[in-house]
């Protein structure tokens, strides 16, 4: 009886053991899981607001430098992780290694004394337990090894989209900067245009007031000549001299109308081009937004399955009665598809 109280006393300080070294593990993966979490609820999301697009691009861009150096501070934390769980396994493992054998042979020494019987039930007993401690421990290493793969896999897609959002970035910084000196070029374009419309409107007055003139001397004309002759020869001449200045005048000012009409005309059209172009950039600024929003959704899909790969590492308590087995709480499969197809845009630009 006392030898019996003594081994299960044995198995009882070993599942504790065993317990505690689960619940350290499960709560340095939860810790890991949730700092994870916190650097993708961190992402930012992309907002284009009028004046304000240069800013929020800054903005955006530190935000994104800064999730990025925090990722690489939690990789960093993740493999510190599974280094200690490593060494934690190789050294569980060493234990199991020294302790199964001496205990299995005192345990059979001491019980074949008492009784022959039950000492050959509990030696081959605390084989199968060492036995069944090794398979766990190599079915635990082989799972740390595949999230170890598969953590290298994502850092290396994370690497790849990081420089593929710098590029695009990039490339939307130079095509914005466009942009807004096309609107800048469209706006001065726009003063000219009104400029050249109040000098318009200056010369169709002064043309009004020209032919007003022209019609009263035309009307002082027609009734000299019905004077006399001798008393109207000198006012005749100053009258018609006065038309014949006016007449040129009037005919200078409509070609200076008619060169300001054309120019006005070709101002309208290059500020109508100018519009075109702007909008065609502005719909192309619009698709790659949704291109990185796009992105941003595929890289928060990346971190969910590196929680999902981590959350589900923790294998189920040891049971001496049943058998080990390891089980897991959820597959090991990704909850969403794989590798999503990425929009074919195609851009277009026109030389005006």
């Amino acid at each position: 009886m006392y030898l019996q109280q003594e081994i299960s006393q044995q198995s009882l300080h070993k599942q504790k053991d065993r317990r505690s070294h689960c619940t350290t593990t499960e709560s340095d993966r939860r810790d890991v899981v949730e700092n994870l979490t916190a650097i993708v609820s961190e992402a930012p999301n992309p907002q284009s607001r009028g004046s304000t697009v240069v800013e929020d691009c800054k903005e955006r861009k530190q935000n994104r430098v800064k999730m990025l150096t925090d990722e690489v501070a939690q990789v960093q934390e993740v493999r510190y992780c599974l280094k200690t769980l490593r060494e934690q396994m190789a050294a569980r493992q060493n234990n199991n290694n020294n302790k199964i054998p001496s205990n299995g042979f005192k345990v059979d020494v001491l019980v074949s004394k008492a009784n022959g019987s039950n000492g050959l039930v509990n030696g081959s007993h605390s084989k199968h337990q060492g036995q069944e401690d090794d398979e766990s421990t190599l079915a635990l290493r082989e799972v740390t090894k595949h999230l170890y793969a598969r953590l290298q896999e994502m850092e290396r897609r994370h690497q790849e989209e990081k420089e593929r959002l710098q590029a695009e970035n990039i490339e939307h910084q130079r095509r914005f900067l466009e942009g807004q000196k096309a609107e800048t070029k469209a706006e001065e374009q726009g003063k000219k245009v009104e400029e050249m419309q109040k000098l318009m409107r200056g010369l169709e007055l002064e043309n009004a007031t020209l032919r007003e003139k022209l019609a009263a001397n035309e009307a002082e004309l027609e009734k000299l000549r019905g004077l006399k002759k001798t008393d109207s020869e000198d006012r005749s001449e100053q009258l018609k001299k006065e038309l014949a200045t006016l007449k040129d005048k009037n005919h200078n000012l409509d070609d200076m109308l008619k060169s300001q009409q054309r120019k006005v005309r070709n101002m309208i059209e290059q500020v109508q081009n100018s519009r075109t172009i702007m909008e065609q950039r502005d719909r192309l600024i619009g698709d790659l937004k949704e291109r990185v929003a796009f992105l941003e959704a595929e890289n928060r899909e990346y971190h969910d399955r590196m929680e999902f790969y981590l959350g589900n590492q923790v294998s189920k308590p040891y049971n001496s009665d049943t058998g080990s087995k390891v089980v897991y709480s959820k597959p090991l499969m990704p909850t969403s598809p794989g590798n999503k197809s990425m929009p074919f845009i195609k851009v277009v630009e026109i030389k005006s």
